[in-house]
């Protein structure tokens, strides 16, 4: 069935649902005067792109998990072909998830592991899919990543940043796309903290639900509650 808490149809053809936003608009982060417009699903607002607030990443040193042999390293491009300042006006910021829980602009916030849960029932998935670990749901990819034509989300497969060996990379940028939320990982058997992500993959139709270690630079993009 195809009627959620947005504007929908579905085709007979291929049931892809035609989702759109229930509200939409522009907010201006006074911090820096960067625009972000927003769309409204269900009971929460989404920034359309991601936050982009700070220093960006390839300007900053990175210390702790990120550090290398010398100490505190910048972000750099493994294979010296990426233009990462085309990288961050295109893809937003990287955050730590200490920072990523802080930087969202004033009634904004990081969104929390049920606020993805949230969407993605807004989105058709059942409970029992949202609650699981792993890939869920069907045509995420292509739902979350539709532009201003369709449901306007615009998730992108903008990769991540880790250490590979000794450096602090940009990897998997076109591949992946890694996401935080707020919510850290309360069942948990190891003695060292985890959180749970999003991510989303070119070549797979479905969103997927993990936990990470906080040795990982993602992107954030900030959700509200609506009409705020």
């Amino acid at each position: 069935m195809c009627c959620w808490a947005v504007f929908c149809s579905c085709s007979d053809d291929d049931k892809l649902p035609d989702v759109r936003p229930s509200a939409q608009g522009e907010f201006t982060d006074v911090r820096d005067g960067n625009i972000y417009k927003w769309i409204r699903i269900g009971d929460l607002e989404w920034m359309t792109s991601n936050l982009k607030y700070g220093d960006p990443y390839y300007e900053r040193l990175f210390d702790g998990a990120f550090a290398g042999y010398y100490g505190p390293q910048s972000v750099t491009s493994k294979n010296g072909n990426d233009d990462l300042e085309a990288d961050y006006n295109k893809h937003g910021n990287f955050y730590t998830w200490e920072e990523a829980n802080t930087l969202c602009p004033d009634s904004w916030r990081l969104p929390t592991d049920e606020d993805w849960k949230n969407l993605e029932r807004a989105l058709g998935m059942s409970q029992a899919d949202a609650n699981q670990k792993g890939w869920r749901g069907n045509y995420f990819l292509t739902l979350l990543t539709q532009g201003e034509d369709g449901l306007g989300f615009n998730m992108q497969l903008s990769g991540g940043a880790w250490k590979d060996g000794r450096g602090l990379y940009l990897l998997q940028v076109g591949e992946f796309g890694y996401f935080w939320t707020a919510t850290e990982n309360t069942d948990s058997s190891l003695d060292i903290q985890t959180v749970w992500y999003r991510k989303i993959f070119g070549n797979n139709e479905s969103i997927y639900r993990g936990t990470q270690t906080l040795d990982i630079l993602m992107r954030v993009r900030c959700c509200r509650d609506a009409g705020k």
